[in-house]
């Protein structure tokens, strides 16, 4: 039913995942079907001992990262590495707090996404046709690829970028940022290959709706709006299930990923003002690592606002069968009775509860993160301008 470079790209996240315990219950894939394994034991254990390792890792990081040899004396990054490893000691018991919490919720969203998928298949592959599955899913395969690129090198350069600046702590410290940053990186996978999943059963769905206008009222038929309706609202119920499950853990990545972007633009700033003594090696580096984390963040809220248009844009598309010939009456009052329920039942996402999430929220969300840097510009502006006072009055005594 996948693609085999979609397919294969889906192992890879759920390999992320797995390594790192986020998953409620393990998958088992035979025969071209995918159905959930039988919850163990074993894997429950084991699901802790990551969530254990990453918690107890954050007094060790924060004692060792807040004396070192370049934070020693800048209060404004102490203060910002606190509060990086506290957010993420946040987001650690969010996401695990979602497995352990909320795990039969899980496995009962899981167990309806695939019993859903794979009775919506042969309707969708009927009435879309084979190719245009496919070209739909090798170009979804392309951005998801493209997210998975990102992500993974965004994550390469930072730590690379840590162990530069710093050298001479001990290795156990570098394992300790290492593992939390693939943790973090893991749970973001996981939110993008959802978001792309919903994101192709609703295209799915607008390919259907294309295909019936298209087919003159001979092929829109009663039957077919009324599966395709069922379709886009199965879809529309999951997707706001696994909203509201993982509304907390979403919430703690967005906080993080709103915190690092704080953190490498503030230091970048500190390298290109000589606070940070670095060379060109490192100053190659911190630019490829500020235009990732930059781009990671725009394209994970680009895809979400795409998810959130892929099902909303399902109304429009009704418009277009307002040009075909005459349809029967019952074609009719079934369409009438889709366009309601579009109408009525648009997907907004809120962070919770409180903040939603759209192309204009993007771009806020950009801005807040650059007055935030220029704030703590102020602060280094301010601190040097009184160390300069100091030292000339010491010159005058």
């Amino acid at each position: 039913m996948l693609h085999r470079r979609l397919r294969l790209l889906l192992y890879v996240s759920y390999s992320q995942l797995l390594l790192y315990g986020l998953l409620p219950a393990t998958l088992h894939a035979s025969d071209g079907n995918v159905r959930l394994s039988k919850v163990s034991a074993g894997y429950l254990i084991y699901s802790i001992c990551p969530a254990l390792f990453l918690l107890l890792e954050t007094p060790f990081m924060m004692a060792s990262g807040l004396f070192g040899a370049y934070m020693r004396n800048n209060i404004v990054l102490q203060w910002g590495q606190m509060l990086t490893l506290s957010l993420r000691s946040v987001a650690v018991l969010s996401c695990y707090g979602v497995v352990w919490l909320h795990r039969r919720r899980l496995i009962q969203l899981y167990a309806d996404f695939l019993q859903r998928w794979q009775a919506h298949w042969p309707t969708l592959c009927r009435v879309n046709g084979a190719k245009a599955l496919e070209r739909m899913q090798l170009e979804l395969a392309g951005q998801m690829l493209r997210l998975l690129c990102v992500n993974y090198s965004m994550v390469f350069f930072s730590l690379l970028m840590q162990y530069r600046l710093a050298a001479k702590a001990s290795l156990l410290y570098l394992l300790f940022r290492t593992a939390s940053m693939l943790m973090l990186s893991a749970e973001r996978v996981a939110f993008i290959t959802l978001l792309l999943l919903l994101n192709h059963q609703f295209r799915a769905v607008q390919l259907a709706l294309q295909a019936l206008s298209r087919g003159a009222g001979s092929r829109c038929s009663q039957a077919d709006l009324r599966r395709i309706a069922d379709i886009h609202n199965d879809w529309l119920r999951l997707a706001r299930r696994f909203f509201s499950i993982h509304d907390l853990a979403n919430a703690s990545i967005f906080a993080n990923m709103f915190a690092v972007n704080v953190n490498i633009l503030y230091h970048a700033v500190q390298f290109g003002n000589k606070t940070i003594k670095s060379n060109y090696v490192d100053i190659i580096m911190g630019e490829a690592l500020v235009s990732l984390n930059i781009w990671n963040s725009v394209v994970v809220m680009n895809l979400l606002d795409t998810t959130l248009r892929s099902c909303n844009y399902s109304a429009l598309l009704l418009r277009q069968f307002n040009d075909l010939p005459r349809l029967s009456p019952e074609s009719q009052r079934e369409l009438e009775l889709f366009a309601n329920r579009l109408r009525n039942n648009r997907l907004v996402y809120r962070i919770c509860s409180c903040v939603t999430l759209d192309k204009p929220a993007c771009l806020s969300y950009m801005s807040a993160v650059l007055t935030h840097v220029i704030v703590l510009m102020q602060f280094d502006l301010k601190r040097r301008h009184e160390q300069g006072l100091q030292y000339d009055d010491f010159f005058k005594e």
